[in-house]
């Protein structure tokens, strides 16, 4: 029999001192990709008989052993299943998503091996994950180790680790409390296949949505390892079995929904092939667009879709359960519920909250947990308001932050991260490394007299490529890493000199939310403008999933828009708006071409690709481009033109006998702005969409195709009338 190595003493006390208290366990080998794989060969021995998961790349001797490995990036396809050890290896990149997601697959007497490069040298290695944050041209060598340095000094001063050096170095974390100490003791057993009292708690709460009263929807929320998904999976086929005949699951992608369909099939067993056919899956843009028949509506991670989407599913759908993430990967819940509990308490005053506490994989107080949720900032929070209406913005002061004062300062990287997290729903760790180390980011706050952070602007450095580059982008032939703007003003918008002016694209802004409705967006933009003005930069932009609200908040500081995306974003169901603003002469050009350009192309694209695009965004956008539309010569009326208008609104000629001009009419009426949301609605669908009578009835409410007919002449009949978007320009 052979000797257990030291290193085996280690992993054995550290196997049995989690055994004991119903935790996991860290251990952090740092060192030379040699000896952290033969540290790897060293745990393989020792816990013979044990199943290990590897992280990353590996050897041929390690591959020999027979354990299952997984590059970082595929880690999301084992979410949802359990592990009792786990090797991470960060020599083959520091995925720091992949690294938070598969912790919460370790169970209680787990033990996760982290192998780094020595601590002193990681923050200068070659990460493969410096690839995601390179910027054209920018080398590997030219993104920081901000990132990895602050994570060094956590591993080098924490106490809910051990740590072995390729050097000697030896710290062993101190025993805790033993299993059970300080956990719900009660002796009421829990119902199969249930881990936690809380998530059977969830499973009846899900039942109750289904059974009980209409209109009365429920929202779960857990941290990482609580069993949530698992719960919507077991209550949905418990449904099943007692003879529902269809349940919906909407996520913000497939993959998302895999731990509910193995949890499902699971409960299902022998059953599965015959009643599976009655969970099914549809997206979120998808879901809101067809409004499929269904009994239930489960929503996983609704803290990644956005709340548009979310109330529009609560408006149609009477049996409802949302369930979402508190510090997650794909959104966060504390972001969710400030924006969606007005919502609920609006549609639906009688909904129900259930938080769930315990992790079904280990128990309370494990220092792996808390561990991640430090390194990885998963319990960031701004900071903590005392009177905020007493704010005044002139009190305030706009300042650049740089990356290096974030370092330094983590009461600061708290309070920006954590606005950031609850000002979008798609913020993610990553987030935080691309933020520290991003080679063209610049970072922008507004402090209140107390020096608390109220609003960050995030902004990214574009253009200034060189020339020889001009035809191969514009003509699609290249496209370098980064300059998302400029490069898409060239080949999408047909303008190749676009990508040498100097752009700031505006990433994000962020708001304390005791500081909304306050203008400090306004604000941050209005002195971002002034800041960079004396930087060489030709335009600002920015780029985001149009909503109206959104489009209103941009136009107000002058931003016009430039280009709509043709395709719908799956999670949110918008589709990108592209909007800038001209600092220089140069970028006035240039942004009066692709306004322009923008112009012509939504009125062929409006009826093709952007045709299910939301009436209310294409009354905003139009609005937005009144002047355009005033002076183009396309939808100026000459007097031929009106008096063929008036033919179709004071007589009898059909509309598909007069279209051309009751489009140009069309134009001008949406772009005036001044008419009501029904006739809106009915001249976006059917003159500027094109869609059929029949659709139009539709969305209208309208008895049938001649009231919809005569509704539409009634409405260029009063605009006649009112003399204010005709135009004569004297032409014959």
């Amino acid at each position: 029999m052979n000797a257990i190595s030291a290193t085996g003493d280690i992993v054995l006390a550290l196997k049995a001192a989690a055994r004991e208290s119903a935790h996991r366990r860290l251990l952090v080998c740092t060192g030379d990709v040699v000896w952290c794989h033969a540290q790897v060969a060293e745990v393989i021995s020792v816990l013979a008989g044990e199943s290990i998961f590897l992280v990353g790349e590996t050897s041929p001797e390690i591959a020999s052993t027979g354990i299952v490995t997984t590059p970082a990036k595929k880690c999301g396809a084992w979410l949802g299943r359990e592990h009792k050890n786990i090797i991470f290896d960060a020599h083959s990149g520091f995925d720091v998503d992949a690294f938070g997601a598969i912790s919460g697959t370790l169970c209680a007497g787990g033990l996760m091996v982290l192998l780094t490069p020595d601590l002193d040298q990681w923050p200068q290695f070659t990460d493969p994950e410096h690839r995601r944050m390179l910027v054209y041209p920018q080398k590997f060598e030219d993104v920081s180790g901000r990132y990895l340095k602050r994570l060094t000094r956590i591993i080098s001063s924490s106490d809910q680790l051990s740590l072995l050096t390729q050097n000697g170095t030896l710290r062993i974390q101190s025993a805790e409390n033993k299993a059970g100490e300080g956990s719900d003791q009660s002796t009421v057993p829990i119902a199969f296949p249930c881990k936690s009292r809380s998530q059977e708690q969830a499973v009846q709460g899900i039942h109750k949505v289904l059974r009980g009263h209409r209109r009365r929807p429920l929202v779960l929320t857990a941290d990482r390892g609580r069993g949530k998904s698992a719960a919507l999976g077991i209550a949905a086929a418990q449904l099943l079995l007692e003879g529902v005949e269809q349940i919906t699951i909407t996520a913000p992608s497939k993959n998302t929904a895999d731990v509910f369909f193995y949890h499902a099939a699971e409960v299902l067993g022998d059953l599965n092939s015959a009643l599976m056919g009655r969970l099914e899956f549809v997206a979120p843009d998808e879901l809101v667009q067809t409004l499929p028949a269904t009994q239930l509506l489960l929503v996983d991670e609704a803290a990644a879709i956005p709340a548009s989407l979310l109330e529009k599913m609560l408006s149609h759908y009477s049996r409802i359960v949302y369930a979402t993430t508190i510090h997650g990967y794909e959104g966060t819940g504390r972001g969710f519920a400030i924006r969606f509990r007005k919502v609920l308490d609006k549609k639906t005053p009688q909904w129900h909250e259930l938080r769930m506490e315990e992790p079904i994989r280990w128990q309370t107080g494990d220092p792996l947990e808390s561990f991640v949720f430090n390194a990885l900032l998963l319990n960031a929070a701004p900071a903590v308001m005392e009177q905020p209406e007493s704010r005044r913005t002139e009190d305030c002061v706009f300042r650049e932050i740089l990356p290096d004062e974030l370092l330094s300062d983590e009461q600061l990287l708290n309070e920006l991260f954590g606005l950031l997290v609850l000002a979008h729903y798609q913020t993610r760790p990553f987030d935080l490394r691309h933020l520290l180390d991003g080679g063209n980011m610049e970072i922008y706050g507004l402090f209140d007299e107390q020096n608390h952070l109220l609003s960050v602007l995030l902004t990214a450095r574009e253009g200034k490529i060189e020339a020889d580059l001009v035809d191969d982008i514009w003509l699609g032939r290249r496209r370098v890493r980064g300059h998302l703007l400029p490069q898409s003003l060239s080949n999408h918008l047909g303008l190749p000199d676009a990508i040498l002016l100097n752009g700031l694209r505006v990433i994000r802004i962020a708001v304390h939310p005791d500081c909304h409705r306050m203008g400090l967006g306004r604000t941050m933009l209005a002195q971002l403008q002034k800041y960079v003005a004396v930087k060489d930069v030709d335009y600002l932009g920015t780029l985001f999933g149009a909503t109206d609200d959104l489009l209103t908040f941009w136009g107000d500081s002058s931003y016009v828009p430039v280009r709509l995306g043709l395709s719908r974003d799956a999670a949110s169901g918008t589709h990108s708006v592209m909007m800038l603003k001209p600092l220089s002469l140069a970028a006035e050009k240039l942004v009066g071409q692709a306004h322009k350009k923008c112009l012509n192309q939504l009125q062929w694209l409006l009826m093709g690709e952007l045709k299910g695009l939301a009436v209310e965004v294409v009354f905003a956008i139009f609005s937005m481009m009144w002047p355009m539309i005033n002076t183009h010569e396309s939808y100026s009326l000459s007097m031929d033109d009106q008096r063929e208008l008036i033919s179709f609104a004071e007589g009898l000629r059909q509309y598909e006998n007069c279209i051309d001009v009751v489009k140009k009419a069309a134009f001008r009426i949406l772009g005036n702005g001044e008419i009501g949301s029904a006739e809106v609605q009915l001249l976006v669908s059917r003159v500027i969409q094109n869609h059929p009578w029949s659709k139009v009835v539709e969305v209208c409410t309208l008895s049938g195709e001649k009231q919809a007919r005569q509704r539409l002449r009634e409405l260029v009949r009063s605009q006649i009338h009112s003399g204010k978007f005709l135009v004569l320009t004297g032409q014959e």
